[in-house]
């Protein structure tokens, strides 16, 4: 029996290792997306079902926020290299993101001021720091003959987002300071003007990117939502700046008629690119083909969904008219639809995943003789045991094998003939 339980232990133990080494920092978009949600629903007077979906985004931000940590301290050089990693670093914005949107509920919705200041200036530490080091390193580290246009998504807008979350958090604080309040303001509008210079810098690039260069089919499309969200954001984060200087007045007066303008020019941009990600997205399941599979992307739509409706509402208090009530409604439907798709997704896979993360995170892209890459990450392979060949209950031909790899791992991975890509199926010890 004590034997039993130890190789249980040790089999739970390397799936929790495994499940931690795969966790991707954009699962906060998952907290992110039912913070929007939560908040949309206050604004609209849904007062019942607000509580629900705030707990529910603070038991994920923890959760992931608790992976995280165990990763950063059991995998610190993996870590490390995907900070280094121009194609990733810029998802780290998506902490600060979750950190700026759980203090401006805590204050909108729960009234917890001070505990949303704390927020707010933790949340300045970690964009000073990632900020320094995302940009030093996409700027001075060493560029390898490899980098390639490839290595630009519209994840890199996450930046946007992070910047623009902070200053929307600073305008909340300063609705409730007693002192320094055109520090504040001169601060949040510092970090609104740098958060929309850098929208535009990488759209800039991103247009670069899809017409100059091939757009294949294998491309992950969610990051581009943040096309979208990224633009809303800054909008939305505009139009409170204006409403909060219009009511104090000050020194920042004279910037009345720019925000105004500026915010509905990016909301505007924002909405632009709605139509072409749907089209993107209709070229690749026709070119395609595929059944649908789980992406930690659908949490990322769903935020950009959350965040228009979140802005089109605010924009109605700056311009009128019942067509952005529409809007507003219609990406709000929009959001809790796919929410709800996502958290049903997110829960069957992580039930039917032998290893308790989504299958297309296991998704091997190659394999060589001595490691293979997961996620951008690599596993070494100390020893290839066996290997066969079989055929799953839907006739699909499989290539299987059991192969040793880091921390004397012992794991099955498949490949599978005709859809040509690599599964983790089995952690057998």
């Amino acid at each position: 029996m004590v034997e039993l339980f130890w190789l249980r232990l040790c089999c739970v133990m390397s799936i929790f290792k495994i499940a931690t080494y795969s966790l991707d920092i954009r699962w906060f978009t998952a907290s992110m997306a039912t913070m929007m949600i939560a908040s949309v629903s206050h604004v609209y007077g849904l007062e019942a079902i607000v509580p629900y979906f705030f707990i529910t985004s603070l038991v994920i931000f923890l959760s992931i926020l608790v992976f995280q940590a165990i990763r950063l301290i059991v995998f610190y050089k993996d870590s490390v290299s995907e900070l280094l990693n121009p194609e990733k670093s810029l998802y780290f914005f998506t902490f600060v993101a979750a950190i700026n949107l759980l203090g401006g509920c805590l204050s909108k919705i729960f009234h917890f001021h001070t505990t949303a200041s704390i927020f707010w200036y933790v949340a300045i530490t970690f964009w000073l720091g990632i900020s320094l080091a995302s940009f030093s390193i996409l700027f001075l580290y060493q560029k390898s003959q490899d980098r390639k246009i490839e290595i630009l998504h519209g994840g890199w807008f996450f930046a946007t987002v992070g910047t623009q979350s902070t200053a929307f958090l600073g305008i909340i604080v300063a609705e409730h300071a007693t002192q320094y309040v055109t520090c504040i303001h001169l601060f949040s509008f510092a970090l609104w003007s740098i958060g929309a210079s850098l929208y535009l810098i990488i759209a800039v690039f991103i247009v670069l990117r899809l017409v100059f260069y091939p757009f294949s089919n294998d491309t992950p499309l969610s990051p581009y939502w943040m096309n979208t969200g990224a633009a809303a954001l800054t909008a939305l984060t505009g139009t409170v700046l204006y409403q909060h200087i219009h009511i104090v007045n000050g020194p920042f007066v004279d910037f009345l008629p720019f925000l105004k303008g500026i915010s509905l020019f990016f909301l505007s941009v924002g909405l632009w690119w709605l139509p072409f990600l749907v089209v993107l997205a209709i070229r690749r399941h026709i070119s395609r083909n595929d059944s649908l599979v789980f992406s930690v992307g659908y949490w990322e739509i769903a935020f950009a969904l959350g965040i228009c409706a979140y802005s089109t509402i605010h924009m109605v208090r700056l311009f009128g008219g019942q067509y952005l009530v529409v809007a507003s409604v219609c990406f709000y439907i929009s959001c809790i639809i796919l929410w709800c798709f996502s958290s049903v997704f997110t829960v069957v896979h992580l039930a039917r995943s032998s290893v308790w993360v989504p299958v297309n995170d296991l998704t091997i892209n190659y394999v060589v003789p001595s490691s293979f890459k997961l996620r951008g990450s690599v596993f070494e392979v100390k020893k290839i045991v066996n290997e066969w060949l079989d055929q799953t209950v839907q006739g699909v031909l499989r290539k299987r094998y059991c192969v040793v790899i880091n921390n004397n791992l012992t794991c099955l991975i498949s490949y599978d003939m005709l859809a040509k890509k690599w599964y983790f199926d089995q952690i057998k010890d």
